[in-house]
């Protein structure tokens, strides 16, 4: 992942500093891309896969983040029920805010916002726990709103709150949406040569109601190579520290569980991004990972699926990685 590193380095020889919706503030550029090439030998082991070297990347938190995201649900509890804790901070702020609690005490160790303190990270902690053991409370303050899940399996739903005449009290109507994923997977097989085979997560009039839009918003599938499958993603917004080296290992993920369902191999994968940049507060880190030299790519083994929900972690067998140490900074909310 050599042209990651150059495009962290791009950002901080060329970027513009600029305020952001977080407060932190963040050095960008208007707009980058790379390409990465994945290859899959005669005996089904995926060469050249993009997992980060110079900082280690949990793989497994990236396919349970997938696997939820592909399910349709937008609500944090079966992510915490797989230990999988990245999208807690977003309804953890909204649960301080309703009950009075978000100026009591201090967010972050310094004025830099190099780390959480350890009164909001106790707090997180017991607000999983609750979201855990609370069905209740699990749907009311887990919910993030109609997001990635929501986009990928039911497009364009909507739920209406409707009267009649000589009925007493109100109902709800839903009206269903569109399951993108379906489609995109149907047309691999059935319509392999067209060019509108495309899964968008970006929704106008959803954007107000959830707490926080898809980032990776932008999804086009190639199935007009015989025997192979390409992706481009567009990204809108992109951490490059924290977020950028996860979804590169995500697309990719799921590049390769099409084309597997599909009978194809995974091929090509173009990453554009959208406002590309680094958060004020992660300088260090990035710092500190341009100093490290990468290592070779690992390769990665999938067990055959006919059916890209049926996909379970042990399918997954990683193999030569040997990354660098993590790298640990906080995530901007």
């Amino acid at each position: 992942m050599r042209q990651y590193l150059k495009a962290l380095r791009t950002i901080m020889k060329d970027g513009y500093f600029t305020g952001d919706r977080t407060g932190v503030g963040t050095q960008a550029l208007p707009g980058y891309a790379y390409r990465m090439k994945m290859r899959m030998s005669k005996d089904g082991v995926i060469h050249g896969f993009p997992l980060l070297t110079t900082k280690k990347i949990n793989l497994r938190l990236v396919f349970e983040e997938l696997k939820w995201k592909l399910s349709g649900s937008t609500n944090i509890r079966p992510l915490l029920e797989q230990d999988v804790h990245i999208w807690t901070e977003w309804p953890f702020k909204k649960w301080l805010k309703a009950t009075g609690e978000i100026d009591k005490f201090e967010w972050y160790v310094d004025d830099e916002k190099s780390d959480f303190s350890d009164e909001w990270k106790q707090r997180k902690k017991v607000f999983e726990e609750i979201i855990l053991i609370d069905e209740e409370f699990a749907k009311e303050w887990g919910e993030l709103g109609p997001t990635y899940g929501h986009h990928m399996r039911d497009f364009g739903a909507i739920k209406l709150l409707m009267s009649m005449a000589g009925i007493e009290g109100e109902f709800d109507i839903l009206v269903p949406g569109t399951d993108q994923l379906a489609n995109v997977i149907d047309m691999i097989k059935n319509d392999p040569e067209s060019r509108r085979n495309i899964m968008s997560l970006w929704n106008p009039p959803d954007n107000s109601k959830t707490l926080l839009p898809p980032c990776p918003c932008f999804y086009q599938l190639f199935a007009n190579q015989e025997g192979y499958l390409h992706m481009n993603v567009y990204q809108r917004s992109c951490d490059s520290f924290l977020g950028v080296p996860f979804n590169d290992a995500q697309e990719a993920l799921l590049l390769a569980m099409l084309a597997i369902i599909t009978g194809r191999k995974p091929g090509i994968l173009n990453h554009f991004f959208g406002d590309f940049h680094i958060y004020n507060n992660h300088r260090n880190q990035v710092e500190l990972q341009l100093t490290r030299k990468p290592r070779p790519l690992p390769s990665l083994k999938i067990n055959y699926r006919a059916n890209i929900h049926d996909f379970v972690w042990s399918d997954f067998l990683l193999i030569g990685y040997d990354p660098h140490p993590a790298i640990r900074a906080p995530v901007s909310v």
